[in-house]
């Protein structure tokens, strides 16, 4: 390709980068070899500022919206989480208030108690919440099983902090 034509269909002289000022889209109309004479095998069609500006518009709002719908949304996962801190509050501190057991007080939540009554795993603790035993009655029923798995997961977690 000579550098005249090069020039003329902007290759290597910045008129496809940014910054540009008119844009030009190419068509093949029929096969010729890269010499001078190829401009008229080619039709260059510019793109009006008119139009440009009516596409940037477009783009803008389109982004707009984007944005604006991502930014106010609410997390489904995040509102559907239970706190397990919380939902231990107002349904097991009663009985367990810091780790204890003031039914039981041999049984507490402590990690050794956990361990000595092989209840020192989530699902273990799911079982025990879920269908209760002794004077711990039980939780099906009154709670879903994720607000269980959220109680047994932070009970579990205070029990290896030593609450």
């Amino acid at each position: 390709m000579t550098t005249r034509l090069k020039r003329r269909l902007g290759v290597g002289c910045g008129v496809w980068g940014v910054g540009c000022k008119e844009i030009f889209c190419i068509f093949l109309t029929q096969e010729a070899t890269l010499s001078d004479n190829v401009l008229r095998n080619y039709s260059l069609l510019p793109v009006s500022r008119k139009r440009r500006t009516q596409l940037k518009k477009i783009l803008s709002v389109i982004l707009a919206i984007a944005l604006f719908s991502f930014a106010f949304a609410t997390p489904a996962l995040a509102a559907a989480a239970p706190n397990g801190a919380t939902l231990f509050s107002a349904n097991c501190n009663q009985c367990h208030a810091g780790g204890k057991n003031l039914v039981n007080p041999a049984k507490t939540l402590s990690k050794a108690d956990l361990e000595k009554y092989e209840k020192d795993s989530v699902e273990a603790i799911t079982t025990q919440i879920t269908n209760g035993a002794g004077a711990m009655p039980r939780f099906k029923g009154r709670l879903k099983d994720d607000q269980i798995a959220a109680i047994a997961a932070y009970v579990l977690e205070q029990a290896e902090a030593g609450w």
